[in-house]
C-alpha cells in the first residue's frame, strides 16, 4: 500500500514538471500549483495581461470589475463599499499626461518645480509571461519553469 501511495505522489509531482512552453494556457491557468506572472496594463489601476482582451482599438477586462471605494468612519475605522461592476478599458495606442517634478534647493527652503509631461505609447498584444510552480511546504517555495508568449485574445 505504501508503494502505491509513493507511486501516485511521484506521478503527481512529475505531471506539473512536465509542463513546457507549448502547454496550453488553459491547462496552466487551471492548475492551482502553477503561478503565472504577467505584465500589467494600466486601466485606472494595474490589470494583469491575462485578464484582458482586444475590443477594437482598446484593451479591456474580460469580465466586469467590482467598483469599490474605502469610506472612513471615525478616526481609525474604515469600510469598503462596492457600487456595482463595470468593464475597464484603455486605448492600445495611448497618450496620457503626468507630472514631471524637480526639487531644487535643500532643507526647508527647497522648492519643487513641476510641469506636465505627455507620455504616449502602444501596449503590445503579445507579451512574455513567467510561469513557475509553487512547490508547497512551509514557505511555499516557487520554482521557475519557463517563459511563454501570451497573445491577448479578441473579446467575445
Amino acid at each position: 500500500m505504501n508503494k502505491f501511495i509513493a507511486i501516485i505522489a511521484l506521478l503527481a509531482g512529475t505531471t506539473a514538471s512536465a509542463y513546457t512552453a507549448s502547454t496550453s494556457w488553459e491547462t496552466l491557468q487551471n492548475d492551482p500549483r502553477i503561478q503565472i506572472d504577467a505584465p500589467t496594463v494600466f486601466m485606472g489601476h494595474a490589470i494583469d495581461y491575462t485578464f484582458t482582451c482586444v475590443d477594437g482599438a482598446f484593451l479591456r477586462t474580460q469580465k466586469p470589475v467590482k467598483q469599490c471605494e474605502t469610506i472612513y468612519i471615525g478616526q481609525n475605522q474604515s469600510k469598503e463599499v462596492c457600487k456595482g461592476e463595470k468593464y475597464l478599458s484603455t486605448p492600445i495606442n495611448y497618450t496620457r499626461t503626468s507630472w514631471d517634478c524637480n526639487y531644487f534647493g535643500g532643507g526647508h527652503n527647497g522648492q519643487s518645480v513641476c510641469s506636465d509631461k505627455v507620455i504616449s505609447g502602444t501596449y503590445p498584444l503579445t507579451v512574455m509571461v513567467k510561469v513557475s510552480k509553487v512547490m508547497g511546504g512551509k514557505n511555499d517555495r516557487v520554482e521557475f519553469l519557463f517563459n511563454k508568449a501570451f497573445t491577448v485574445p479578441n473579446c467575445y
